[in-house]
């Protein structure tokens, strides 16, 4: 059975067959077999390598020994192209799951700098060594609340699994980042704790702020940013500038972040404080920095930002003139402000509750410190010595508050105990040097762990509140440097720990996952380091005796090592090995390398501590800081129990070392990670340099198997590393079998298709939902596909080709035929040409000689008509001169009579005037001689005089009546000379008319008569007209005068009701009567407000035709003008509001809340404003027209008219004009603050969108009704003052209504602004549930659909990926919300604002969304995406907001992106050219996630590259995802 498998294996290798060589540069290498020979014995392979320093490999091994190794050492496969071209972002789905596989794949996503790449469980981080745009706020959003695997790799998809599972499975989580220095484990752990603090905003996707302004994710609580205020803290203390890392933590630490439930109400949970826990600080960073290496941050930040007094105060100058800092000669850290670092560090000190004064205390203690390390430490023969007068030991116990001379005496002097003696002795130069640096290293220790203590006493303050965390461990990983010691051994301890822990439940997974789905398996066996723990921790272990060493006055490295060799430098111990030359270093094979350790300083560095003489100086010193630093020390000691018959005390009550320490620490964390959920990211620094995206193999292949995932793959291996659904196995892979084979169940058909392709049941399992294979085994599958593929193109192409030429020859059978009936009907034509033309000759003679006699003919019947014409025209001028001649004599004849007469009758008028004047003079001087003698008398000549005056008034009146009467005369003659003129004009035109012809003449004078005859009888008729009309002046003007006689009388008796009502006594108390009228008047104001919510309108009602009269104010007469008022609709528009774009148009019958009622008398006025002011009322308002007010629901079919609907706006904007008139302000505040009360307390529960677009379009209505108030008070206000002796009374009462309708409007303004962003804020709610399953996921185009949601169960009509949402189904959405609004008469701004709003969000979301998604990127999604958009675009057409495509254009380029050729340079410029509201960090990064179906072209490395250059030129300025908050304002 083994032969037979084996067979199977090798039968893999065929020529061509790509396999893995080990290389020293590369790592692997890749080569193609050339040739293979195997007999009976042997198997030889020849190997042409594609790169590397050789040319060729050789593959030789007998036979028998590849069946003992069943076949393992046979040289690694090639995974399948479509793996190897991309990348895939899951190590597990690799078909060959081996090392060169894993560094290849991530060596390929790294060169498209995808850094991040799933193993399983496990998330690899390669460090990019630049800035990249994958951890914006926008980012986060993408990954809230998606699972994993859906999206690309990311730090974020692991916070966001460790979330969920916290949430849903109430149960601990832990977030394990390990990695080399320099590997970014600390800005990842940085990155997920930043997460944690916002993704409370971030599950509210579309959050704002409370200032209405577009909200961002920086929104979080203060506790939240006590947390994150940890990180610059930490980094300050605990990290420093190392020749791997600029940053790089020199400490372990365990962060858990405390969550506790909201309310049930609001759901989910939120920070409540963070715990942390250190681990291993490197000491001896203080007081020794490597070259090219720095100290701790806090010192370089206090040397450059640190104010001048307070430098100069402790004595801080430059960093190189202490000692401390100037050893590594690298003061500065590229792209690092330690000044604006210091501030940083300062406020985080501050968030986290330290106050200013213990900060400077903080900062003292460090000057105190670099200042004792420039102490200088002389040699006297061979013993230590201080000078009194050193600067350094001055300003150090002055900082630090010690006694100068015990601290100095305890320097260099040494206290030793023998019985019950104490000696007091010297110690040399090098001793006294480790004893300044253990004191400067103990206070340092002790200082970082009072700031730990600090930060977890203000942190975890509501830790009882708290139901769970989620812990961040941020820990060294595997060191092995040319010379290790006691830190290395440390770091390498915990590492091996953890790896243990990994490899265990890594394993348990499979285990798992092996039980759920019912497999027959047995245990897999792994390489467990357990041997290797208890080497360094178990009993009589490493660390034991380093204690016990370290316990004794006379211990030594040298001893130490002695008894390493005598206790484990034994056969059965296969983990520790002895160095062949040397005493001094031992070695341990660990899980990811064998390191060899220098036993030197490991017991000093395993003590670690100060002697107690130096403590008691500490302990006494003046500065109260330092002692609260120091006790901290006490409590460490764990306790230790007291066993009967044992005396406590010697070693017992010894302080515990440093190494105890660490293991202690360290198996408490165990504990907690076991009680935990763990994930785990593996950090890996893939270049020494720090180049951005330089990959050195070597370096990262020794980091791949330090990180441990090298180990989990082998796991893996063990048993079923590869696993696929049945749907996803059987959608892929059903062209294996014949099409008979298919069946409707996929498990059914996934065994039908493995039973026939893979011969031994060994190498698959099929579970419950799940079929596993062995590895390697895909890879046989694949290429069996791509034969099946191959072999179907084959046959296509035959038939293809067969149809091609087939039809070709029937072209060319039928265009042969097609020529020979073409020459033959040509032929035809010919012939029958010839015959056409022989019978056209013949006739055209025929017709040529018909024309010739036609022609003569009518040449003599023309000539004799022309004679008969001139003739007759001869004889018509004769006759028309002799009628003119004839006309002439009459008219002279007329005129001569005429004249005759007129002459006569002027001749006898002048004799007849003459005559008269000589009789009339006669027969005056008979009566001036009557009168001259009457004269005399006095009166007489009065007489005279009185009937002279009354003779000249008379008169008087005779010349104006007949000036009057001439003036019309004039006018009428005028009008008649006009008519004469014209008339005349006539004549004149008519007799030209006439001088042509005399029939023509004749027939003119005919319809002349007739004419003249026509307007005779018009002139009668206008006579009469104007006779009529004249007498209906008449009446009209009697019935004016009427009117105003009628007018006169009533305003008498309005001035007597007046002086009635002010004579009339004042009303003491109210009618029962009047009261009764009152109550009878509000029920039935009630009735009819109901029937006007219910639609139906009456003219005839007077209460609603009272509220509705047409305004008759002259001073708001332009709410009527054209100017402002629409003629198809009669909506009046208001002035313009402030910065609203327009002025909303009345819509309720062109109302006007400043109608003028009529005029009322005082008891009228008096109970109008009672009415006003009836509590009860303001109730009715509140409960009728808004609590309680059934808002008529909005039709899907027609739109309802103005009429039909009720806008409590009018009416409460009515009363609140009544309010005002009668000087109610304060009344009318109130009024309207309930009002907004109740429409607040109603609008903002967005429960149903009709009720927010009713009461938004209301308040807007309001909002004008207020401006319309505010214009006309203005206007009255400018009226009183220029009126003379106006009362100051009148403008204080002006100005409390002006101020009151100005807070008014700015209340309604904030309301508006309130309701319209809480609509959007739900319905972007409602609408991202939509929008990435309509518009990115929706396939509605049948001939393009992926595979997703196509093949073979697309067939059937069982897609395995069906989409939630479809673009008609968010079409409808927004259709039916653009209805709801106009149903209403929503301001039109407001309307396209708001679709406009939310069209946005489609665009930036969808196109965010397909930035992040994984293998999804296809030409056919592509196609599919811009049909969406082209759908939404047609929506916006149709609905005349075409301003919002403008938001979909990045979201279409992004799908022409995907759908255009990328197989050349050229075409990656034609990308550019259409792509050109893309960046080019967004077009790499589409590039690199686009999914190579069958058959379609990868992008090859090449083109990425130069993709990727031309981002390098705007990468700081360019973003990678859309800003979704970036909202325009209301």
């Amino acid at each position: 059975m083994a032969t037979a498998t084996g067979q199977n294996q090798l039968d893999v290798y065929v020529k061509g067959t790509e396999a893995w060589f080990e290389d020293d540069n590369e790592g692997w290498v890749l080569g193609a077999l050339t040739s293979k020979d195997i007999d009976q014995t042997n198997v030889k392979m020849h190997f042409a390598l594609k790169a590397g320093a050789k040319k060729e490999v050789v593959f030789q091994s007998p036979l028998a020994k590849l069946i003992e190794k069943n076949f393992t050492n046979l040289p690694p496969l090639q995974n399948p192209p479509f793996m190897v071209m991309n990348g895939i972002d899951d190590l597990a789905d690799l078909s060959y799951l081996h090392e060169p596989a894993v560094l290849h794949n991530i060596r390929v996503r790294y060169a498209s700098e995808q850094i991040y790449t799933y193993s399983g469980i496990v998330l690899i981080a390669m460090n990019p060594f630049k800035r990249l745009n994958l951890y914006t706020p926008d980012v986060m959003r993408e990954y809230s609340g998606q699972t994993r695997g859906e999206l690309e790799p990311h730090l974020f998809a692991i916070a966001e699994e460790s979330y969920r599972r916290m949430i849903k499975d109430n149960k601990n989580q832990s977030i394990i980042v390990s990695g080399e220095s320099g590997a970014g484990k600390t800005m990842s752990a940085k990155y997920i704790m930043r997460y944690f603090a916002t993704v409370d905003d971030l599950d509210n996707k579309f959050s704002r702020s409370t200032d209405g302004a577009p909200g961002s994710l920086g929104g979080v609580s203060e506790v939240e940013e006590a947390v994150l205020s940890t990180n610059p803290i930490m980094e300050s203390f605990g990290n420093s500038k190392t020749t791997r890392n600029d940053n790089s933590s020199r400490f372990g630490k365990y962060i858990e972040i405390l969550f506790t439930r909201n309310p049930p109400k609001q759901g989910g949970v939120k920070i409540c404080g963070a715990k942390i826990r250190t681990y291993l600080l490197e000491r001896s960073r203080l007081i020794f920095q490597p070259i090219s290496e720095r100290n701790y941050h806090i010192f370089y930040q206090m040397c450059a930002g640190m104010p001048s007094a307070e430098r100069k105060e402790f004595g801080l100058g430059s960093w190189d003139t202490f000692h401390y800092l100037n050893q590594g000669q690298t003061g500065t850290v590229p792209h690092m402000d330690d000044a604006a670092e210091f501030v940083l560090t300062q406020k985080a000190l501050s968030v986290i509750g330290i106050s200013v004064a213990v900060q400077w205390d903080i900062f003292k203690l460090c000057a105190g410190l670099l200042h004792m390390g420039n102490i200088k430490i002389t040699a006297i023969r061979d013993e230590a010595n201080i000078m009194d007068d050193d600067p350094a030991l001055q300003k150090t116990c002055e900082l630090l508050g010690l006694n100068k001379s015990e601290f100095r005496k305890w320097l260099i002097k040494r206290q030793i105990s023998t019985g019950r003696e104490k000696l007091v002795k010297n110690q040399n130069a090098a001793a006294a040097l480790v004893a300044r640096d253990s004191v400067a290293k103990f206070i340092y220790s002790q200082l970082f762990d009072w700031l730990v203590k600090v930060i977890n006493l203000n942190l975890a303050k509501d830790e009882a509140k708290s139901n769970n965390f989620i812990g961040v461990l941020d820990i060294y990983g595997f060191e092995h440097f040319k010379k290790n010691s006691f830190e290395q051994f440390c770091i390498n301890y915990a590492n091996e720990k953890l790896q243990q822990e990994f490899n265990q439940h890594v394993f348990k997974l499979e285990q798992d996952e092996y039980k759920a789905e019912q497999l027959i398996w047995t245990e897999i066996d792994f390489d467990d380091n357990q041997p290797c723990i208890d080497l360094i921790e178990g009993k009589l272990g490493i660390l034991d005796l380093l204690d016990e060493e370290s316990r004794l006055p006379s211990g030594a490295d040298a001893s130490l090592i002695t008894k390493f060799y005598q206790r484990f430098n034994v056969p059965t111990q296969k983990f520790f090995v002895k160095p062949k030359f040397g005493q001094t270093a031992f070695t341990i094979k660990h899980y990811a390398h064998d390191v060899t350790y220098e036993i030197e300083n490991f017991i000093e560095k395993n003590k670690d501590t100060v002697s107690e003489e130096q403590l008691g100086v500490m302990n006494a010193a003046d500065f109260p800081f330092l002692k609260e630093v120091i006790k901290i020390e006490e409590p460490v000691a764990p306790p230790v129990e007291e066993k009967p018959g044992r005396r406590v005390g010697g070693s017992a009550m010894k302080k515990p070392t440093l190494g105890s320490i660490f293991k202690a620490s360290l198996v408490k964390l165990m504990e907690t990670i076991r009680s935990t959920e763990p994930h785990y990211i593996r950090c890996i620094k893939p270049n020494q340099s720090k180049q951005p995206f330089a990959f050195e193999p070597q370096m990262v292949l020794a980091q791949l198997r330090a990180c441990g995932v090298l180990e989990t793959i082998k796991i893996s291996c063990a048993g079923y590393p590869n696993r696929w659904t049945y749907s996803d196995f059987a959608n892929r892979f059903f062209l294996l079998v014949p099409s008979k084979d298919w069946a409707a169940d996929p498990k059914k058909l996934t065994n039908t298709i493995v039973s026939k392709a893979i011969p031994s049941a060994d190498k698959y399992q099929m579970g419950l939902t799940k079929i596993f294979f062995r590895s390697g085994q895909l890879a046989i599958l694949d290429g069996l596909r791509q034969a099946r593929y191959k072999a179907v193109v084959i046959l296509l192409q035959k038939n293809t080709r067969r149809y091609i030429y087939q039809n070709r020859y029937h072209t060319i059978r039928k265009e042969t035929i097609n020529i020979q009936a073409r020459v033959r009907g040509y032929l035809a034509r010919e012939q029958y040409r010839e015959m056409r033309e022989k019978r056209a000759a013949i006739k055209i003679q025929k017709v040529v000689r018909g024309w010739i006699q036609r022609r003569k003919y009518q040449q003599l019947r023309e000539a004799a008509v022309k004679v008969q014409c001139l003739y007759r025209l001869q004889k018509a001028s004769k006759m028309l001169t002799d009628l003119r001649r004839n006309r002439a004599a009459i008219a002279i004849q007329r005129r001569w009579r005429g004249y005759v007469c007129k002459r006569n009758f002027k001749a006898n008028y002048l004799r007849v005037l003459m005559i008269q004047s000589t009789v009339r003079r006669q027969k005056a001087l008979r009566e001036y001689q009557v009168l001259k003698a009457e004269s005399k008398s006095i009166g007489k000549l009065q007489e005279v005089n009185l009937k002279l005056e009354g003779k000249v008034v008379e008169l008087s009146q005779a010349v104006a009546a007949r000036t009057a009467e001439n003036k019309t005369l004039l006018e009428k003659i005028a009008h008649l000379e006009g008519l004469a003129e014209s008339w005349k004009e006539k004549a004149n035109t008519e007799t030209a008319k006439t001088k042509n012809t005399t029939a023509q003449s004749t027939e003119m004078s005919a319809e002349m008569k007739k004419e003249m005859k026509a307007l005779q009888e018009a002139k009668d008729a206008l006579a009469k007209e104007n006779e009529r009309l004249q007498s209906i002046m008449k009446k009209k003007e009697n019935e004016i005068s009427q009117l105003e006689n009628e007018v006169n009388r009533q305003k008498e008796e309005v001035r007597r009701l007046k002086e009635d009502i002010k004579a009339a006594p004042k009303v003491v108390a109210e009618d029962p009567a009047i009261v009764t009228t009152l109550r009878k008047e509000i029920t039935s104001l009630r009735d009819q407000m109901g029937k006007l919510i219910a639609g139906k309108w009456r003219a005839e009602r007077v209460a609603d035709n009272t509220m509705l009269a047409q305004s008759q104010n002259d001073n708001y007469s332009n709410y009527n003008s054209p100017s402002t008022a629409s003629p198809a609709s009669g909506r009046v528009t208001p002035p313009r509001l402030g910065n609203y774009p327009e002025h909303r148009d009345y819509t309720f019958h062109d109302y006007d809340p400043y109608t003028q009622p009529e005029a009322m008398d005082g008891v009228e006025v008096e109970r109008s404003i009672s009415l006003l002011e009836d509590r009860a009322l303001e109730e009715e308002i509140v409960e009728s027209l808004i609590t309680n007010l059934r808002i008529p629901l909005p039709s899907t079919q027609t739109v309802a008219t103005k009429k039909e609907i009720f806008f409590p706006a009018h009416l409460i904007g009515s009363i609140m004009i009544q309010l005002i008139q009668n000087d109610l302000s304060l009344h009318m505040q109130h009024l309207m603050g309930n009002v907004m009360k109740a429409i607040q307390s109603l609008t903002m529960k967005f429960e149903d969108d009709y009720v927010s677009a009713f009461w938004l379009s209301n308040c807007y209505e309001l909002l004008c009704v207020v401006k319309t108030a505010q214009d006309k008070e203005a206007r009255e206000q400018v009226r009183r003052r220029n009126q003379a002796g106006n009362a100051r009374r009148g403008e204080e009462e002006a100005t409390e209504a002006e101020r009151a309708l100005d807070k008014l409007r700015g209340d309604l303004d904030y309301l508006l602004i309130e309701i319209y962003h809480g609509w959007v804020k739900e319905l972007k709610k409602r609408l991202s549930h939509m929008i990435v399953p309509a518009v990115i996921e929706n396939q509605s185009l049948p001939g393009y659909i992926c595979k997703q949601s196509g093949g073979l169960w697309g067939k059937w009509g069982k897609s395995t990926a069906t989409s939630q949402f479809s673009i008609e189904q968010l079409l409808n959405f927004l259709s039916k919300l653009s209805k709801t609004m106009r149903c209403y008469y929503m301001e039109d701004s407001m309307t396209r604002q708001m679709l406009t709003e939310l069209l946005r969000v489609i665009g930036i979301s969808a196109f965010n969304h397909l930035l992040m998604r994984k293998s999804f990127c296809t030409w056919k999604r592509g196609v599919q995406i811009q049909y969406n958009v082209s759908r939404l675009e047609e929506w916006c057409t149709s609905h005349g907001i075409a301003e919002a495509t403008l938001h979909l254009q990045q979201l279409l380029q992004a799908a022409k992106l995907l759908t255009l050729n990328k197989t050349s340079p050229q075409d990656i410029e034609t990308i550019f050219d259409v792509c050109f509201l893309l960046n080019p960090t967004q077009i790499k990064k589409l590039l690199s996630l686009y999914y190579a179906a069958d058959f379609d072209s990868p992008l090859s490395p090449e083109l990425l590259k130069i993709v990727a250059n031309r981002a390098v030129l705007n990468e700081k300025s360019d973003v990678l995802l859309l800003d979704l908050e970036q909202a325009p304002d209301f």
